[in-house]
């Protein structure tokens, strides 16, 4: 009698998983988790690593400065600055001249302004933003590096920013007025919701070009949370600035392919939007009555319009003030001296911000000020859109046009809120720097082949090579 062995399928029974075929599945994860850490730790043949000094010195940086979790900012900004001096090339962008001009003339208003001492702190905790950003434009200059310090910069904010916002709104249920927010820079919800446009842009990067698969993955789970944090916060202005990036997102990046990311789009909507709160959408659907002028309708709470009696206060600070300001970092002072000259409710008197970026740089440190500000984030916008254009279809390009989406929605969002003096904007201009810097070097060496352009290559090459 011939005997037959008899398969899984045809017992209807499930084979036990022999010693042999866990270790053989050990051995795979084990692979996989290897060849991820290589990839940071070595590089790849593409892009191999190249440790220094300063790189380590800002990665310790950015882990102090984003998490909070160790006390050392001062010491990792020292050896990031020290190890310069190892590199192989140290330069001085344009956009960094800028700032260093911004930050010089907002030393300048200590002489007239109405508290030198709080100017003389901000400006040294300015400078110390100044020199992280210098930092970070000469040490990032490199495919490998740039690949760690984005994938490093949205670990960090994952493990404890991100995580401990959605902790706060949805476990522990601790909020302000129902709108989310988190501890230290974190704690007020809309510098929260505008400090998260830098990880969201550096999460649609690496989201459209990263090859590891555990990467990618990860990083489509903050194009997805991020946005949700965003809404969680309430902040009007972020969700106005979050809509205009996304349109302007679907228009340029989606072409021939709008369909399918408009159907990706409205699928993780469908899973995403239950999670934001009923208050939430009233107060966002206050936007649509202002168009109809009834404010009262529009902004049952009264924060409209204590906010357009504070920008009353902010345009007569500017027009009695035009070049010097009264001083970096002290508008709420100043606004408690000019207030009541004014002539404005109660709800707008005392010290309050300007809830404006563009109002507070102009009053503090002038129209000259604004000015040296306003240059110093268009240059590198100008600079890396005609990058992107030059190097369209490649990788490099649809990272430089996450970060640029990610800096409009940060700058319209300032339109609502004082973000001058937070650290992530410069952050974010020296990355784009960077990755600019990068792509032309890559365009000039023929490492980066557009899809569509008129240039001819030689000739491309050539206008890069003397900018």
């Amino acid at each position: 009698m011939a005997v037959v062995d008899a398969t899984p399928a045809q017992t209807g029974t499930v084979a036990p998983v022999t010693r042999a075929q866990r270790g053989r599945a050990r051995a795979a994860s084990a692979a996989t988790s290897e060849s991820l850490v290589a990839s940071f730790l070595r590089g790849t043949a593409q892009h191999p690593a190249t440790w220094s000094v300063s790189f380590v010195g800002l990665l310790v940086y950015l882990f102090s400065a984003v998490t909070y979790r160790l006390p050392l900012v001062i010491p990792a900004m020292v050896l990031a600055l020290l190890g310069l001096l190892m590199e192989r090339r140290v330069t001085v962008p344009f956009f960094v001249m800028l700032f260093a001009a911004y930050l010089a003339w907002a030393a300048a208003s200590y002489t007239t302004s109405v508290d030198p001492a709080g100017t003389l702190a901000q400006t040294i905790v300015l400078a110390k933003v100044f020199v992280i950003c210098f930092v970070i434009a000469n040490v990032t200059r490199d495919g490998w590096r740039m690949r760690v310090f984005m994938v490093f910069f949205l670990a960090c904010f994952a493990l404890y920013p991100a995580r401990g916002t959605f902790v706060n709104y949805f476990i522990a249920r601790y909020t302000v007025f129902g709108r989310a927010l988190w501890n230290y820079i974190y704690s007020n919800p809309n510098d929260l919701a505008a400090l998260t446009f830098f990880p969201l842009a550096l999460s649609v990067a690496v989201a459209l070009t990263e090859t590891n698969k555990w990467i990618k993955r990860a990083a489509l789970a903050g194009v997805a949370g991020l946005p949700l944090m965003i809404l969680l916060t309430q902040s009007r202005g972020a969700l106005i600035a979050l809509v205009v990036s996304g349109i302007v997102f679907f228009i340029v990046h989606t072409k021939g392919r709008r369909v399918r990311s408009l159907l990706v789009a409205a699928a993780a909507a469908i899973v995403l939007l239950p999670f934001v709160p009923r208050s939430a959408w009233q107060r966002f659907g206050g936007l649509g009555k202002l168009a109809s002028g009834n404010v009262i309708e529009a902004d049952p709470e009264g924060s409209a319009d204590a906010r357009y009696n504070i920008w009353r206060v902010a345009g007569t600070i500017i027009k009695e003030n035009p070049v010097s300001g009264i001083g970096l970092g002290v508008y709420p002072r100043g606004h408690a001296m000019y207030a009541p000259r004014v002539g404005v409710p109660d709800a707008a008197l005392g010290f309050r911000d300007t809830h404006s970026t563009y109002l507070n740089v102009a009053a503090e440190t002038g129209i000259p000020g604004l000015l040296l500000f306003l240059a110093t984030v268009g240059v590198v916008a100008v600079a890396s859109e005609r990058t992107r254009r030059l190097a369209r279809g490649s990788p490099r390009a649809q990272q430089l046009l996450a970060l640029e989406l990610g800096l409009l929605g940060f700058m319209l969002a300032g339109v609502f809120g004082s973000f001058a003096k937070l650290s992530f904007l410069y952050m974010q201009l020296a990355i784009m720097w960077s990755v600019t810097d990068i792509t032309k070097r890559e365009l000039a060496a023929g490492a980066v082949l557009p899809m569509r352009s008129a240039i001819p290559q030689g000739r491309r090459s050539q206008r890069l090579a003397a900018r």
